[in-house]
């Protein structure tokens, strides 16, 4: 063992254990680490590299949209005493702080708390200690850029999360065989300010197409919502009746795109669209009869 190492050995002190990792071996020990020597023993003996979603001081990656998941990180100096919260920690010194080789440098440990959980809720996670390595002293205290960058995914992400109201087609009460029948929707443009993974977002929904699913098998996409009778932007005609009782069961599926901007900069554009199915409505077709009068 390195004299570093035994120096590591000789502290005493509990600390908390490491946020886990994805190494089941590994978050095992990590689970039972109790000072900062067992933390480095278990990172040496099962390979402690950081997860994409707690990557200490590593580049951060775009874990994807299922993941919005966002922490906190404090370099204090590693020793028993320099733990988040306790006053004078970012003073602490001891042997161990002072173990590096380069005697520039000083033995730091990097805590880390989530903020964030994956659903990209916010949550108050408790600090555990990630990583114990040599580091310039300037290092000391939070680490901002830690933050991740926001891509459009996780915008996507929130909106589907938040949800978008499901649009329904404006009917009559009944229609005709062979009748051009005019049908609406009531579509509108949706803005709302969200907080996803610690950015301020604003976000604009446009409703920009609807495809209508007539109830007879057959279906028509349009760029415009239509309009009430006796507008003609949107019609169809059936070519059959229903019996009596039931009814075509009619829907529109309005296709949405996203505009955002963060912390009030410039606006972008989500490069996917959001597909919201519609609710049903009914609709009786019936066959117009001809009837004879009798003149008085």
């Amino acid at each position: 063992m390195t004299p570093q190492l035994l120096l590591i050995a000789a502290i005493a002190s509990a600390l908390p254990a490491a946020p886990a990792e994805p190494n089941p071996r590994l978050a095992a020990c990590l689970a039972e680490a109790t000072t900062l020597a067992a933390v480095i023993a278990c990172e040496q003996q099962f390979g402690g590299s950081a997860s994409p979603k707690n990557p200490g001081i590593d580049p951060i990656t775009d874990p994807g949209p299922s993941d919005l998941s966002a922490y906190d990180y404090l370099w204090l100096p590693a020793c028993p005493t320099a733990q988040p919260g306790n006053p004078g920690s970012l003073d602490a010194d001891c042997a161990l702080a002072q173990s590096c080789v380069d005697p520039e440098l000083m033995m730091m440990a990097l805590w880390a708390r989530q903020t964030i959980d994956a659903r990209g809720q916010p949550v108050r996670g408790s600090w555990g200690v990630d990583r114990i390595e040599c580091r310039d002293p300037a290092d000391l205290g939070p680490v901002q850029e830690q933050r991740r960058q926001l891509a459009w995914t996780d915008v996507l992400s929130a909106v589907r999360r938040v949800g978008i109201p499901a649009e329904q087609v404006e009917a009559p009460q009944y229609t005709l065989v062979n009748l051009d029948t005019t049908f609406y929707t009531t579509p509108a443009p949706i803005d709302r300010s969200l907080t996803i993974i610690g950015y301020a977002v604003d976000v604009h929904i446009e409703p920009t197409s609807y495809t209508w699913n007539w109830g007879d098998g057959s279906s028509d996409t349009t760029t415009t919502p239509g309009q009430p009778y006796p507008n003609t932007d949107v019609t169809h005609t059936y070519d059959r009746a229903t019996r009596e009782g039931p009814s075509h069961q009619l829907s529109v599926d309005v296709t949405y795109t996203i505009r955002y901007r963060v912390d009030g900069g410039e606006w972008l554009e989500v490069p996917e669209t959001i597909t919201i199915s519609g609710e049903s409505t009914g609709l009786p077709i019936k066959q117009a009869a001809a009837v004879l009068v009798a003149e008085d």
